[in-house]
């Protein structure tokens, strides 16, 4: 089935129109449907100002439905997973206010430090909210974590990356990753840190 937004025999009289380009101000004619349009003037790529990228924000399948994804809505897609993972947390550790504190402080942390070194944001942020769920991390396995990021319908790249940030610097992985990790370790050193005063 064809969502319908996308479906042409739904579509109105104003499912096509001219937009002019921000770049040389060449009128571009957009199809309702159209995530992005070249200028034919100067080549400028741009964003379609009047799509409603709102259920591409969440759904799994936006990348198959829309083509390739704007890096807007990207970045969109990934504050919203941030947050649903926020939400599973809290409600994985009900009461556990000492324990939510502690990963609040350490997500903040991460997060300013994260954008410091231009650090992988999203992944950094997760691997934040997660650390420290799975009883035995050691084994590089993380259970608890790989469910969360299922019930939050994370991408598998997504959940690949994360797992292998919180399972250390120790697995061959590239400089970026060990710069992550030591983000996240001085992040939750910060934050017990920080509950100690």
């Amino acid at each position: 089935m064809k969502c319908p937004g996308q479906d042409t025999q739904y579509w109105t009289a104003g499912a096509i129109f001219e937009v002019n380009c921000p770049q040389c101000n060449h009128p571009v004619e957009f199809f309702k449907d159209d995530t992005t349009r070249k200028c034919a003037a100067c080549g400028h790529r741009f964003v379609n100002p009047r799509m409603d990228f709102g259920c591409a924000a969440y759904c799994q399948y936006a990348e198959q439905c829309l083509g390739d994804l704007p890096p807007e809505l990207v970045a969109q897609q990934e504050d919203l997973l941030k947050d649903r993972v926020a939400v599973a947390v809290k409600r994985l550790l009900k009461k556990d206010f000492k324990r939510i504190g502690h990963i609040t402080r350490r997500v903040r942390h991460a997060e300013e430090m994260g954008r410091q070194q231009k650090a992988n944001l999203p992944v950094l942020i997760i691997a934040s909210l997660l650390w420290g769920l799975d009883p035995a991390e050691e084994t590089g396995g993380f259970p608890v974590a790989r469910a969360v990021l299922a019930d939050t319908k994370a991408p598998p790249s997504m959940v690949e990356a994360v797992c292998r940030l919180m399972g250390g610097s120790d697995q061959g992985d590239t400089g970026e990753m060990k710069q992550e990790y030591a983000l996240l370790l001085e992040a939750d050193r910060l934050a017990a840190r920080e509950a100690a005063f």
